[in-house]
């Protein structure tokens, strides 16, 4: 009698007959303090969110923002990883559940982010902040600043753009886009008429103003821009609109 045939390792229809993965249903979920990234790392999902059908297939997640009811089916053989955000530090212009497109980026932070929770290697750095930013479907970018024209100052601009928050040195940041720190705060200074430090603090500040009327707790926002003291953040933005940030949320905050 014939030996049955063993897939060969790496084989790309996988090895099914050495992996046993059952369904998993869970109904009547909902986060009421945190929101809740699902990512789809292998086969596919079936979700009720609010009250909608929808499949997420593998290469794609779902943000489901804090206190929305949803359930769920993983499939037979399929791996659904869920990252939590406490509401109370997470500052975003997400509030509808979004469907995202996992690229090669993403997927690098998506599996910082899960190593950082479940291990203890760390990562020194705020990896929430950057999925935040390539996860939001009106990035919180800041239009009306003048950029450097020098492509390495311009490339730290756009960096600082994407990621108002990025705590990195000048030294750091230089390095980065393999140039020195002199070469890129004359640039600044010369292209934009603001030293680096002066243009990143109004980054922040707009970037602030955006998350704030997006209806996000002070604090968070205080993080998502860089600031782990919310007063000192508040005398900045004070500084920067002339009134504070309470102030600032009465008169453009709009709707419930």
């Amino acid at each position: 009698m014939p030996k049955p045939r063993v897939p060969e390792s790496g084989s790309a229809a996988g090895s099914p007959w050495r992996v046993h993965l059952p369904p998993v249903s869970l109904e009547g979920m909902i986060e009421d303090d945190k929101h809740l990234l699902l990512w789809q790392a292998r086969g596919e999902s079936d979700f009720t969110v609010d009250g909608e059908p929808r499949v997420l297939a593998s290469g794609h997640a779902l943000w489901l923002p804090a206190r929305t009811p949803h359930a769920f089916t993983v499939r037979e053989n399929s791996v659904l990883l869920p990252m939590f955000f406490d509401v109370a530090v997470t500052a975003t212009t997400l509030r509808e559940p979004t469907a995202i497109t996992v690229d090669r980026d993403l997927r690098t932070l998506f599996l910082g982010f899960i190593q950082a929770t479940y291990s203890l290697i760390r990562p020194n750095v705020n990896i929430a902040r950057q999925i935040l930013a390539l996860i939001e479907e009106r990035p919180v970018l800041v239009t009306a600043l003048p950029l450097p024209t020098t492509e390495s100052a311009l490339l730290v601009a756009e960096s600082l753009r994407f990621n108002p928050g990025d705590d990195r040195s000048v030294n750091e940041l230089a390095a980065s886009v393999h140039s020195s720190a002199r070469t890129i705060e004359r640039a600044f200074l010369a292209q934009t008429g603001m030293t680096l430090r002066q243009w990143r603090i109004r980054n922040r500040m707009e970037a602030a103003g955006i998350l704030l009327r997006s209806h996000t707790l002070l604090d968070a926002v205080a993080r998502r821009v860089g600031y782990t003291s919310t007063s000192a953040f508040r005398r900045v933005f004070k500084g920067h609109f002339g009134m504070t940030p309470g102030e600032y949320i009465a008169r453009f905050r709009s709707g419930p």
